[in-house]
């Protein structure tokens, strides 16, 4: 996990992925996430190996960091989504290059409340796990792991829980309430059938 004073300047130095953490302000990055949510990321973040980097401001730097992350030409209800955290965005571009309209993007809200159901962590692992195979895979694009589910006729009529804009390159998704479908979507990928 790389932890900085600004997101202007990170580079993928080779990654595929970057995947910045959002807080509003210092006081989430110590209360807006659980103990659970924070391992996972960490393991994420570790398990990415050299495919891609979890990004995090120092404790004090989140209103930066959040307002670099403000500054791109995102739509207003873009920004509006942007500016409900504890979130992670993902963009395979450096950071600087990165522009909203041109280029693929996906929005991860975690939830902010104390009281888990005691799964949560485990459906964030579970789905964190697919994104590090799908971006450790060169012939697989991340991006279709979250994209794809919302193609699929079990997560169609859950389509509230996906916020996208019809042509957009992002896509913001509410882990806690979209993982069902989106599991049930990642279990059907993965099903051969004969």
């Amino acid at each position: 996990m790389w932890i900085t004073h600004s997101y202007l300047g990170t580079t993928r130095s080779g990654t595929r992925c970057l995947f910045f953490l959002l807080f509003e302000d210092y006081l989430d990055a110590q209360r807006g996430l659980s103990d659970e949510v924070k391992t996972e990321i960490e393991r994420f973040a570790r398990n990415l190996c050299n495919f891609g980097a979890v990004v995090a401001p120092f404790p004090g730097d989140a209103p930066t960091t959040q307002r670099s992350v403000l500054d791109k030409q995102w739509t207003p209800e873009e920004k509006r989504e942007l500016c409900q955290t504890p979130a992670m965005l993902m963009i395979d571009t450096d950071f600087d290059d990165f522009d909203p309209q041109r280029h693929s993007w996906v929005l991860f809200h975690f939830d902010r409340s104390s009281s888990y159901d005691g799964t949560y962590a485990a459906k964030l692992r579970s789905l964190l796990a697919k994104i590090v195979d799908s971006t450790s895979n060169q012939d697989s694009n991340p991006f279709e792991v979250v994209r794809g589910a919302l193609r699929n006729e079990a997560v169609a009529h859950a389509s509230k829980l996906f916020n996208i804009r019809p042509g957009a390159f992002g896509i913001s998704v509410d882990l806690r309430a979209g993982w069902d479908a989106l599991k049930e979507y990642l279990r059907s990928k993965n099903t051969v059938k004969h």
